[in-house]
């Protein structure tokens, strides 16, 4: 019992730690920016409209009868991107974040009542649940303010708080949690031979195959064995571990770059769009606040050194 309230305990303090909110703005910032340019490029056209036969709803879109429409597609996806992009900025928190998850829930249930999940997007949509819960928290700072038509607050900047941490940690956990069962699925199904085995070669023999020019980087990879023996156990090493980045902050430096790679690799080889995933991983994880001081900080201490310089 004793065991188990510690352990509570280190979880929450983890989730509600004190963070700047400086740093939840720029996950709000990017996350939604994100989001705005997904809308933006995602073809939600390929499937609207789609007879009644072809119709295989999931979740929330049972409640249709059929496919929407082309038109009613094009609205929605035009509502969320400048919602998006409003919550991005901050611009009416509370009806720019709503609307902008509503949309992308939507138009992404849309691409997955074909008869094939499409999870391209859905660490995305889930990070962006911790903000649509705290809107006028979220846009503290950083924000454009309608009313007097500046960028940011004219007030002091917050101090750390918890009410900043929990957006971000949450984000953090869905991130972690997300990829653990990724890999334990692999393991679940296929045991190691999912690495031992030439699975991941004839994969990637299948994705060139399935494109007019082979490709040649998937090619070199499944024609040496020990190669891609390594890259599957590299895999799930990293899908696995990552959930070490929550108790441990430095592993941070290699799990993240080590997602990054990942789905990098899995583009160049594979041509599949994780990009979004990716992003996500780097938003949320990076503190963007405390980069954006050390360079502000750098360049003020360069312009005081020209002006010494220049006094000289």
């Amino acid at each position: 019992m004793t065991q188990s309230r510690a352990l509570l305990g280190r979880v929450e303090s983890f989730v509600f730690a004190q963070e700047d909110a400086h740093r939840l703005a720029a996950m709000r910032i990017g996350l939604f920016t994100l989001l705005a340019y997904r809308l933006t490029i995602n073809d939600y056209g390929a499937v609207a409209g789609q007879p009644p036969e072809l119709f295989d709803p999931v979740s929330l879109l049972k409640l249709l009868p059929s496919m929407p429409s082309p038109t009613v597609t094009t609205i929605v996806q035009i509502v969320g991107v400048v919602a998006a992009l409003c919550a991005a900025g901050g611009i009416r928190p509370r009806v720019s974040f709503t609307t902008a998850f509503a949309a992308a829930l939507f138009l992404n249930l849309m691409m997955n009542a074909t008869g094939k999940i499409i999870h391209n997007d859905v660490v995305l949509t889930l990070c962006l649940l911790p903000l649509v819960a705290t809107p006028r928290t979220a846009s503290r700072v950083w924000a454009v303010r309608v009313r007097d038509r500046l960028v940011g607050d004219r007030r002091s900047s917050p101090v750390p708080s918890p009410a900043y941490g929990w957006p971000i940690r949450t984000a953090m956990i869905v991130i972690a949690f997300a990829y653990l069962f990724i890999g334990l699925q692999k393991l679940r199904y296929s045991g190691f031979d999912w690495i031992t085995t030439d699975n991941l070669r004839f994969v990637l023999y299948a994705s060139s195959d399935a494109h007019a020019n082979p490709n040649q980087l998937a090619l070199f990879v499944a024609d040496h064995a020990w190669l891609a023996h390594m890259f599957a156990a590299a895999t799930i090493a990293t899908e696995i571990g990552f959930i070490l980045c929550l108790p441990f902050a430095k592993l941070r430096w290699l799990f993240v770059p080590a997602v990054v790679g990942l789905h990098l690799g899995i583009g160049l080889t594979m041509h599949l769009d994780y990009s979004a995933q990716a992003l996500a991983v780097l938003i949320v994880f990076v503190n963007w606040a405390y980069i954006a001081d050390r360079v502000s900080e750098r360049a003020a201490l360069r312009r005081s050194d020209a002006r010494a310089e220049e006094a000289a």
